[in-house]
């Protein structure tokens, strides 16, 4: 960073606006650095935008290891969630820029719309709306068997993909239901699952046969693109339901969609999609015993400014010297510009 000048961070000027910065600007100014808006739809935009600040924020404009290398006083990109998918985040690491996300800001928020999403399913709530309202026009005809609820809840079990923490407030909300919880993770041990009331199994596989309802929360990279597919679904109780509040791409759609034509499974609530809209001739827009939302789990008014006053500390931190509080994602990185905790 030239001397004489205050560190400055870029965010794009098409996501949210100076409203939904305004608490990012606050916390700037006590770290003493300043937010530039900028408006960029490509990489090269990008570059231009950005050859004169020393961190970014997520945009739309993915930040690949070929943008990142023509930012040699870039110190830090920071996300706008959990996700880090729009960053190259080994490349990042290479290049000694510390990478931050936001953990711990609507965790709770997306864990209540899993919760939505799958209580929905279970008592039906979808179509007997529907139904109910048909009144008004005429058209309310006969109710239908299959709009009656048939699942129970209680002695069932519950499965979770992906211990973190929105996973590990699901497990604490799914306890007062008198359920059975199992998970699968790899990287939380037995007995940090045993605190949470929580059994681990030891296969993917294993969670998607025995559970009744599978709620998936798991961050998306290479290594998790299309970790579940027809494989998983194919295994799964006919009765069963799962929920994704993660990352579309986490799923194999073409797979869900044909074990929902199968029936391999009961339904499925899903606030994610692997296309984002999806298509106007995507199957899963037609399929009754499917709930949609347009990616909207982690929204809620206390949320938004949450975000905004996390990303200003957070990427003041970095742009002042110092470690992340919270969401340091590249652990194994050795910054280009020294910091201390």
């Amino acid at each position: 960073m030239p001397t004489g000048r205050r560190p400055r961070a870029l965010a794009s000027a098409n996501f949210g606006g100076d409203t939904f910065f305004q608490p990012t600007r606050v916390e700037f100014e006590t770290f003493g650095v300043d937010l530039v808006m900028g408006t960029f739809s490509t990489p090269e935009e990008l570059i231009v935008a950005a050859k004169d600040v020393d961190g970014i924020f997520e945009s739309a404009v993915h930040c690949t290891r070929d943008v990142l290398v023509q930012l040699p006083n870039l110190r830090a990109l920071c996300a706008l969630g959990i996700g880090v998918d729009r960053f190259d985040v080994e490349g990042a690491t290479e290049l000694g820029i510390v990478c931050v996300n936001l953990p711990r800001v609507f965790h709770r928020e997306v864990a209540h719309q899993a919760m939505a999403l799958w209580l929905s399913l279970v008592r039906k709530i979808v179509p007997l709306n529907e139904w109910m309202k048909a009144a008004s026009t005429g058209t309310q005809g006969e109710r239908r068997p299959e709009m009656m609820p048939q699942q129970h809840i209680y002695g069932q079990t519950f499965g979770i993909v992906s211990l973190g923490n929105i996973g590990r407030v699901v497990a604490s909300l799914i306890r007062p239901f008198e359920m059975d919880v199992i998970a699968y993770d790899p990287f939380v041990s037995s007995d940090v699952a045993r605190e949470l009331g929580v059994t681990l199994v030891p296969t993917l596989n294993d969670l998607f046969e025995r559970a009744d309802f599978v709620s998936v929360h798991t961050p998306l990279s290479k290594a998790t693109h299309h970790l579940i597919g027809y494989e998983q679904f194919s295994r799964m109780k006919r009765s069963a339901l799962f929920i994704n509040t993660g990352r579309g791409p986490v799923v194999d759609e073409q797979g869900l969609i044909r074990a929902l034509r199968e029936g391999k499974l009961a339904g499925a609530g899903l606030d994610v999609q692997e296309k984002e809209p999806p298509d106007p001739d995507n199957p899963l827009l037609t399929m009754e015993n499917v709930i949609l939302t347009p990616h909207v789990a982690s929204a809620s008014d206390k949320a938004r400014v949450e975000r905004a006053r996390w990303m200003g500390i957070e990427m003041g931190r970095v742009l002042t010297g110092k470690w992340p509080v919270h969401g340091l994602v590249n652990k194994s990185v050795k910054p280009r510009f020294p910091l201390e905790e």
